[in-house]
């Protein structure tokens, strides 16, 4: 079953169903109609069904029945109220209005049904029927009794086998838009994946999984609009493997692709535990062979500081499997902070200088380059200052002066 428990349609037109059974059998347009208690004692077993029903629907019982609009337990209670309860209350039961309750509880969830849930029905109806007119069937035969009920029947046992071949139908259609629904969803989630895929490819360099030069520009940008915004700044710094050209001459391009990729990704561990404010944006970017450029968003120079501390760690200290064999290397960094109407260009040419600073010096280490600007005045710039701030960077629990 595929109803949806959000689908109210067939549990309305049940309470629909109700009325017109019981008026059917309360209104003197029949023979022996009900009288008005009779009606008033099936009003309210319809009451009660229906208040089960509402409360079945989507509950783990319907689930475990696969029935979690509750079509096939209404259409059996209605079936149950408006047949069996109206043969016991009334002195003289028809067999139109049992063929009527039998027809219209059927139809109402004929969409929802299978071949086998009709069948059901039916085999409740006609013990109900066979129950009501027992006598009319088989004691009095020959009689105009007789022949209504037996018509009656014969009838119903007709209109059941129409019904189960249309809910055959229905059923067949909510197969294949269930297969539908299901293949569409696999094929989302493939081009989901596809998109990923080449949005990486697009974004990032395959050797190091570092952002392209461009989309690295992109980032800084992103920074320098949000410092300007909210009177924030950020630092960017360029790193060097030392002796790139070096060591990638003595033991080959594969050495050096695996070399480069675990120096961007320990770089990357650190980073990104104390920069972006969005985990899922990349703060390393490719700006060359053996060189990379890192964001660091809202962190002053002081705190960048601190945290390329680490980076000296994390790559000086632990040595890198290759095929080569494990190598050792250093990085030498340049550092620069963000200083609110300086181009990307600008920045960028600043921290290239702090870089070769450092490297004529042949310093391993930092290396920052703050050169003389003009004092902002206005609100203070919200920053990391230090180691401690580093830590709690991401979770934005920071706010100090800077000038």
């Amino acid at each position: 079953m595929t109803n949806s428990n959000s689908d109210w349609k067939p549990y309305y037109a049940g309470l629909g169903i109700y009325a017109i059974c019981i008026t059917v059998a309360a209104l003197p347009i029949l023979p022996d109609a009900l009288s008005i208690l009779a009606a008033l004692e099936i009003l309210t077993a319809a009451t009660l069904a229906c208040l089960f029903v509402a409360v079945y629907r989507g509950s783990i019982l319907a689930r475990r029945f696969k029935d979690s609009g509750g079509v096939f337990i209404q259409a059996l209670l209605g079936i149950v109220v408006c047949g069996g309860i109206y043969s016991l209350v009334s002195s003289a039961p028809r067999p139109e209005v049992l063929f009527t309750v039998f027809l219209l509880w059927t139809a109402v969830g004929l969409m929802y049904l299978t071949p086998l849930r009709v069948a059901a029905l039916f085999a409740v109806f006609a013990v109900i029927f066979a129950n009501s007119f027992a006598s009319a069937l088989f004691v009095v035969a020959g009689t105009e009794a007789h022949a209504e009920a037996a018509y009656m029947l014969v009838l119903s046992f007709l209109m059941t086998g129409f019904m189960c071949w249309r809910a055959w139908d229905y059923t067949r259609v909510r197969n294949e838009k269930a297969l539908l629904r299901e293949e569409n969803t696999r094929q989302a989630g493939e081009i989901e994946e596809a998109k990923s895929r080449i949005h990486a490819l697009t974004v990032q360099d395959m050797d190091t999984i570092a952002l392209k030069y461009p989309f690295f520009r992109q980032e800084l940008q992103r920074c320098k609009e949000y410092a300007d915004r909210n009177a924030q700044t950020f630092s960017i710094g360029l790193v060097s493997i030392d002796h790139f050209a070096e060591l990638s001459q003595r033991h080959g391009e594969m050495a050096m692709k695996q070399l480069t990729r675990e120096v961007v990704h320990r770089i990357s561990s650190i980073v990104g535990k104390v920069g972006l404010e969005n985990g899922h944006r990349h703060p390393v970017g490719k700006i060359g062979d053996g060189l990379f450029g890192l964001v660091l968003d809202r962190t002053n120079l002081k705190g960048a500081s601190a945290c390329v501390e680490r980076l000296h760690a994390a790559v000086a200290h632990h040595m890198i499997r290759t095929l080569a064999g494990p190598l050792n290397v250093t990085i030498t960094v340049g550092l620069a902070e963000y200083f609110v109407g300086e181009s990307v260009d600008e920045l960028l040419e600043i921290v290239g200088k702090s870089l070769e600073k450092a490297r004529l010096k042949e310093v391993e280490g930092v290396q920052p380059h703050q050169p003389q600007r003009p004092q902002v005045k206005g609100q203070p710039v919200q920053a990391a200052t230090g180691a401690h701030d580093m830590r709690l960077l991401h979770e934005k629990e920071y706010s100090s002066p800077l000038h």
